[in-house]
């Protein structure tokens, strides 16, 4: 199978395509025909070796945690899915080691969700990451519809997508300078964050996806009534299922900044890194 790996840590150059042995699905796992995937910050951080995989590292190695595509073939105990089925995928970076910038991608099946015929391939391949960690993060607030909540970058692919789902999950959006909240979500840490939490009413709730800026006895402790909470590559079926029922119904629709072929991943990284940019960079593996 095609796929695009890199070799060693590094800038953005260091990718390139290559052929690689098309893994076969264990128990419990889908072997994903990928037609699209998507990039995200934290593959660059992966890249170029400030984020570490959870196991020693091994060459080449493939990056990416969102895909689309279809159903090749399943491994036992895949109950509920058949070849040719269209789906939507998380891998379970980085500690897996198993990327989606490659034609093929044995993942778990409890990371896969179906996707309705209308939903564009590439429309999908956007989601699963940003998606489900936009979910997590509005579940973890743990308020009732009507509250109030703040995203603190509503305009970033996190921030944006969050956007998008708090209103189906009943919530008011507030706006970024709002204060006296029912709850924020931090999607940028440092001062960012800092300033969504002083933004949170007594008592109110606060979550963060950028956990280094909240540790325990670190930046934030519990104080005022308000517990900060983590949510960290959270994705599931429970997650992405709900995700996949917003993009059939045409309730959700990411921000795709660009469509580029699968071959052109540096550009896509290069373009990751350059600030600015506010929706999903896309890979299609159909046009390389």
């Amino acid at each position: 199978m095609k796929a695009a790996i890199i070799e060693t840590f590094g800038d953005v150059n260091v990718f390139r395509m290559t052929e690689l042995p098309r893994p076969d699905p264990k128990s419990g796992e889908l072997l994903i025909r990928i037609h699209a995937s998507s990039v995200n910050p934290v593959d660059a951080g992966v890249r170029s070796g400030q984020i570490l995989p959870d196991d020693t590292a091994h060459f080449p190695m493939v990056l990416g945690w969102d895909a689309a595509g279809t159903v090749e073939a399943l491994g036992s105990e895949t109950d509920g899915f058949a070849p040719g089925d269209r789906v939507m995928a998380i891998s379970p970076q980085p500690g897996s080691l198993v990327g989606t910038h490659a034609q093929f991608a044995a993942l778990p099946a409890s990371q896969v969700v179906k996707i309705a015929d209308a939903v564009p391939i590439t429309t999908a391949a956007a989601v699963p990451l940003i998606g489900s960690t936009a979910l997590a993060a509005l579940q973890a607030l743990d308020l009732a519809p009507g509250a109030r909540i703040l995203i603190n970058n509503p305009k970033g692919a996190v921030g944006a997508i969050a956007a998008k789902i708090a209103p189906l999950l009943g919530f008011e959006l507030a706006p970024p300078d709002a204060l006296g909240v029912d709850g924020a979500i931090d999607v940028r840490g440092c001062q960012h964050a800092q300033k969504a939490f002083a933004a949170v009413k007594d008592g109110g709730a606060y979550v963060t996806i950028v956990p280094e800026w909240w540790k325990p006895g670190g930046v934030f402790t519990p104080a005022r009534g308000i517990t900060p909470v983590t949510v960290q590559n959270p994705a599931n079926q429970d997650l992405l299922a709900p995700l996949a029922d917003w993009l059939a119904q045409g309730d959700l629709i990411p921000e795709v900044e660009e469509i580029l072929p699968l071959d052109q991943i540096s550009e896509a990284h290069r373009r990751l890194e350059t600030p600015g940019l506010t929706g999903k960079l896309v890979l299609d593996h159909a046009i390389f």
